[in-house]
């Protein structure tokens, strides 16, 4: 999920090694504040992270706190912006019994001229109406962890009670941070500083998918899945069907999903019932 590189960004990002050492988180959560989407779920897949609940909320402090104390790494989208419905760092910070105090290095960027430029496509002054506006996304509670991860973006990602992170609702800056965030999850190191950059003791077994595509309905194919299900049960693969319509043809999508380790099976696995329901093996991204 590596965003593509346009240009070098303008803005330094948050060393490594500035983070603690701490378990490579197995369980997700992402908290979608308001009407906000995204798409986490892929992130924490490309990682390894199995990500056990979504919710759509209103801002609730009761669910922030609620889904961290049972999820290893939680990530809330949207309501941080400038209005006055943007609630989601206040609300945290109530949550957690935590004040709010302006973190001066986001102001800093916020005021950046060459940011500005860039972004408006022009020189922009900005009057103190817009100034104040802009101040409040700066505004987080305190204390919490900030890290900047994307050397082209003004925005952090502020981490509150270890393991929640406050992101923005936007997808294009929603997927900038994350995807860039990934590697501090994935560093081996611990930590320390001395011993190398580095936030995660340990590296989390990714995922594996397999796609079968046939032409079958899902009545014709339902008994051989079924049955290759409770054969593969137990070693950890997890078979699903799904039927795509569209305009052209009609076909329905068979899905092996295991962990990294048992790609070998998983390949055996989905040949043999490609065979089986006349199907073809395809890549992902000929879904």
């Amino acid at each position: 999920m590596t965003e593509k590189r346009k240009d070098k960004g303008i803005f330094p990002i948050t060393p490594i090694s500035k983070l603690k050492a701490r378990p490579f988180p197995q369980t997700a959560a992402c908290l979608i504040i308001g009407d906000e989407i995204l798409n986490g779920k892929t992130f924490c897949f490309n990682l390894g992270i199995d990500v056990k609940r979504i919710e759509i909320i209103p801002d609730e402090e009761e669910a922030v706190k609620r889904l961290s104390s049972k999820f290893d790494f939680v990530v809330t989208s949207g309501g941080i912006g400038s209005t006055h419905d943007d609630i989601t760092y206040p609300s945290i910070a109530r949550a957690y019994n935590l004040s709010l105090k302006y973190h001066q290095p986001t102001l800093d960027r916020i005021e950046n001229r060459e940011f500005i430029k860039k972004y408006y496509k022009s020189e922009v002054i900005m009057s103190e109406a817009t100034k104040e506006a802009y101040k409040r996304m700066a505004l987080f509670p305190h204390p919490s962890l900030v890290v900047f991860p994307n050397e082209r973006m003004w925005i952090p990602i502020v981490i509150v009670n270890e393991n929640i992170h406050i992101l923005p609702g936007i997808p294009k800056f929603f997927r900038g941070l994350l995807s860039e965030y990934g590697k501090y999850l994935q560093s081996g190191s611990n930590g320390r500083e001395g011993e190398g950059e580095g936030v995660i003791s340990e590296r989390g077994n990714k995922f594996y998918r397999r796609f079968v595509k046939t032409y079958h309905p899902e009545s014709y194919i339902s008994f051989i899945l079924a049955e290759t299900q409770k054969e593969v049960k137990d070693l950890g693969i997890k078979i699903g069907s799904y039927p795509k319509w569209t305009e052209n043809e009609k076909h329905v999508i068979v899905s092996f999903l295991s962990r990294e380790v048992n790609s070998k099976l998983v390949d055996k696995i989905a040949k043999a019932v490609a065979e089986k329901i006349d199907g073809i093996l395809i890549e992902s991204n000929k879904l």
